[in-house]
């Protein structure tokens, strides 16, 4: 009975008084938004929370949404579209008024377009608001709200990436920006106009605010000592404009004073800058004529005219300290600035607005604007990509690349650089007190921006992902780390490239890696005359009397053999073997022992060409048949008496973990278009423009790398276990690929040389003639070979006895022989 008469209660007073419509409610909560400018338009010290204006806009933004679930446009945004009223917001938003505005305002937009179900950025009314609100957006100097400015540019990324039809949207520069530039007259008028409806402070900005002063270059430990005066050079060719200029640094610190003042964050808006540097007292008779003008009239025709007069405003968000020609300016407090018109080079406001919050203090900060380059980067669309090659990014990227690398302290360890396991993104692990060391930081900071520079320019659209790579080999890589090399800090720089090499991911940044390090010129070299600067330099790096250097060396070698980039091993070995100009063919037909010519004549007989590949799955050069030979070959090279191993036969225990190394060899070789069999070639045409791989001159040339890596097994006997151990794992990383001639000139010790050409297996025999003429010196010679073998392979880490290089070099050989077994005999078994 009760809820019968509530049913009735409630209808009739629906008849008399009919609940609102969705309409009448977003103009409502509208109209009560913008009446608060009607009642403070004097008040400059009420911030935007402690108003009613944060729950009007979720009420209105609860209404847009509510209204898509009925699956299609509704009245309420065909009001918000036609009225302009997100334009109203950004006016108000660039203003600060009240302080907090911007904040709100943003986080208002980013729900809307984030929420919706609808693609609205191609609307006038919006994106035209979205390109002020982005321009506003600057890291440069830093906001206290960057956070929330980052936030709201991610978003925009990311409806980008699900629209691409509006990447020409976010190219465009603000057509309220063009317009008043173009007619100052206008600009004039429509700042006074903001006058009428803004509070603008009086109180000028505080000069000596930390958030503003550049970086403190003098408080670096580099290990280029020359960089403060390069980045003074750089700082100066910047502020006047220079093509390539850098990102500025600003100080990480922040005052908390200066975050939590909401008068600061107002009176460095651009507006307020402006409008109190021209006249204040105009400011002041704008607001009393307004409110005298506002006390006459009924409070809804406040509203009304309040609406309209803000309906057709356009804030010119350009800097005023920022020139038409767009070049740098220096402001009051002498930090230098990069205003929107600079960053507008590339056409793109998104990207330039991202790019200037790479310097953030906020780690946050920093790894969302990354976020929302690399989104924009990945964008399958080419003239976009050249858009974005265009801009500012590639030099921003290669800079900033310089400056943690020259950050990093000269005193860290090269040691504790391979324990460095860090990513660019917040899943970075923690350092944990036993992985710090001096200058942890420092280095991790370095490592987390080449991981980001190797996943942009993998993830970046394909001549942008060129453009990217190709300017940190000449910004970074050439003009950085090649002089570098030279420097006392040799051994940490080198160290520093291998973890490079060994982190990199991305096939464009190997590529040009790849030309630094070995050129990019694909003829083989002369000896004594040098075409690649770096790998003379890393090979001269070889033969200094400087352990720490030459193994570290030898580890970058390992490093790009590991890479297995084609132009790499091109360059170092492949083009001086191809020819097969070892091979001495005139030797009697009881000397030669090759794997595959006795095979290769009989084809010949059948089909008069040695092109065997058509006619086989597998190589006859890796899996001859005179294997059981060539493993007795390595075997039996050191003598029984110098053993310290009694099981001969010991080195099928290495086969296990050989076989699956050659597997994944197989598998990143399988593209590369090698031959199948190591056959002789007439290449007569060509011996006059390359008189290395005459045969008939008798000379073959190993090569710059493979003639340092014989020297070093020759000297075996007289180096380092460090070193000795070094030069073995880099051989048999050669030895491992799967290429004929490489293979046979490294694992056929039967195999007819020509006169004074030096390989592997005699190379091994200098140094066990060595070690038989020394060794047998010693007195109890067997027990000191058992005692070193035991410390060096066994489980005790206790030394019981100094080191001792002439027996370790012993034990190395050893064991090295029995690799270079197991390798020859898992190859083997895979080609047959």
């Amino acid at each position: 009975m009760i809820s019968g008469i509530q049913i009735a209660l409630k209808n009739a007073i629906d008849v008399i008084a009919p609940p609102a419509t969705p309409l009448q409610d977003f103009t409502y909560h509208w109209k009560q938004l913008m009446n608060f400018y009607v009642s403070h338009l004097t008040d400059c010290k009420v911030p935007v929370q402690n108003t009613s204006i944060p729950r009007h806009l979720d009420v209105l933004l609860e209404i847009l949404l509510q209204e898509e679930k009925e699956n299609e446009p509704g009245p309420c945004l065909e009001y918000l579209l036609q009225h302009k009223l997100l334009d109203l917001l950004a006016t108000l938003a660039s203003a600060e008024t009240p302080p907090g505005m911007r904040t709100v305002c943003l986080a208002f937009l980013r729900k809307l377009l984030g929420r919706s179900k609808y693609p609205l950025l191609h609307h006038a009314s919006i994106y035209i608001p979205i390109q002020r609100l982005v321009a506003l957006c600057n890291g440069n100097p830093p906001s206290p709200i960057e956070a929330e400015e980052v936030q709201f540019l991610l978003t925009i990324c990311f409806l980008v990436c699900k629209y691409p039809h509006v990447t020409n949207i976010i190219n465009d520069a603000p057509i309220a920006q063009t317009s008043s530039t173009n007619n100052p007259v206008k600009e004039d008028n429509e700042k006074q106009e903001v006058q009428k409806v803004t509070y603008i402070p009086t109180r000028q900005r505080n000069n000596s605010n930390p958030l503003f002063e550049p970086l403190d270059t003098q408080a670096i430990t580099l290990v280029n000592p020359n960089l403060f005066d390069k980045d003074q050079k750089r700082l100066l060719c910047s502020s006047r404009g220079f093509k390539m200029g850098t990102s500025v640094h600003v100080s990480s610190r922040r005052s908390n004073e200066s975050v939590s003042s909401r008068e600061e964050s107002v009176s460095s808006s651009p507006l307020a800058q402006k409008s109190v540097c021209d006249s204040p007292s105009t400011n002041t008779k704008s607001d009393e004529q307004w409110e005298e003008k506002c006390e006459g009239d009924s409070s809804e025709n406040k509203i009304d005219e309040h609406l309209q007069n803000l309906r057709d405003l356009r804030l010119d968000c350009t800097d005023c300290n920022v020139y038409d020609d767009g070049s740098y300016t220096v402001d009051d407090n002498q930090s230098l600035r990069s205003p929107t018109k600079m960053l507008g080079k590339s056409q793109c406001l998104l990207l330039d607005a991202l790019m200037s919050y790479l310097n953030s203090a906020d780690n946050t900060v920093r790894i969302r604007a990354c976020e929302g380059i690399m989104v924009l980067a990945s964008l399958d669309d080419p003239s976009f990509a050249q858009t974005i090659a265009r801009s500012e990014l590639p030099s921003i990227v290669s800079n900033r690349l310089e400056n943690l690398f020259n950050s990093i302290p000269a005193h860290v360890d090269h040691l504790e650089i391979y324990n460095v396991d860090v990513t660019w993104g917040l899943d970075s692990p923690l350092w944990t007190k036993e992985k710090k060391f001096p200058g942890c930081r420092q280095v991790a900071a370095f490592f987390m921006w080449f991981d980001y520079c190797d996943q942009l320019i993998r993830e970046a659209q394909t001549d942008l992902a060129e453009t990217l790579a190709k300017a940190i080999r000449v910004m970074f890589f050439e003009r950085i780390v090649t002089p570098a090399l030279a420097d006392h800090h040799v051994v940490l720089i080198t160290a520093l490239v291998a973890k490079c090499l060994k982190e990199i991911s991305s096939t464009a940044l190997c590529a040009e890696v790849s030309y630094w390090l070995v050129g990019q010129d694909r003829d083989p070299d002369i000896p004594n005359v040098w075409t690649s600067p770096v790998l003379h330099r890393l090979i001269e790096n070889c033969f200094t009397d400087s352990n720490d250097l030459t193994v570290e060396t030898l580890k970058l070698f390992e490093e790009a053999i590991e890479k297995r980039n084609e132009h790499i091993l091109h360059c170092l070995l492949l083009i001086y073997l191809s020819t097969r100009a070892y091979y001495d063919n005139t030797a009697a037909d009881s000397a030669i022992a090759s794997w595959s010519d006795e095979e290769d004549e009989r084809e010949k007989e059948k089909k008069g060409s040695l092109d065997l590949s058509y006619e086989q799955s597998h190589s006859r050069t890796l899996a001859p048949s005179n294997i059981h030979r060539v493993i007795n070959c390595f075997l039996s090279l050191m003598p029984r008496y110098l053993q310290a191993d009694p099981d001969v036969n010991n080195y099928e225990k290495y086969m296990p973990a050989w076989e699956r190394q050659y597997s994944s060899v197989l598998s990143d070789c399988a593209l590369m278009a090698w031959p199948l069999e190591a056959v002789m070639v007439d290449d007569s045409a060509s011996s006059d423009s390359r008189p290395e791989a005459d045969h008939c001159s008798g000379r073959f040339y190993l090569g710059p790398f493979l003639s340092m890596l014989f020297d070093k097994v020759s000297n075996m006997s007289k180096q380092t276990y460090e070193i000795n151990l070094e030069v073995t794992r880099l051989v048999s990383r050669l030895a491992l690929l799967p290429h004929p001639y490489l293979h046979e000139f490294l694992l056929n010790p039967l195999l007819p040389l020509i006169p004074g050409t030096k390989s592997l297996f005699l190379c091994l025999q200098k140094v066990v003639k060595q070690l038989v003429s020394e060794i047998p010196k010693t007195s109890e010679s067997k027990t000191i070979l058992k005692e070193t073998r035991q410390r060096l392979l066994g489980d005790c880490s206790q030394e019981e006895e100094k080191e001792n290089i002439l027996y370790e070099s012993a034990i190395v050989t050893e064991e090295f022989c029995k690799d270079l077994a197991a390798i020859a005999y898992v190859k083997y078994h895979h080609s047959i």
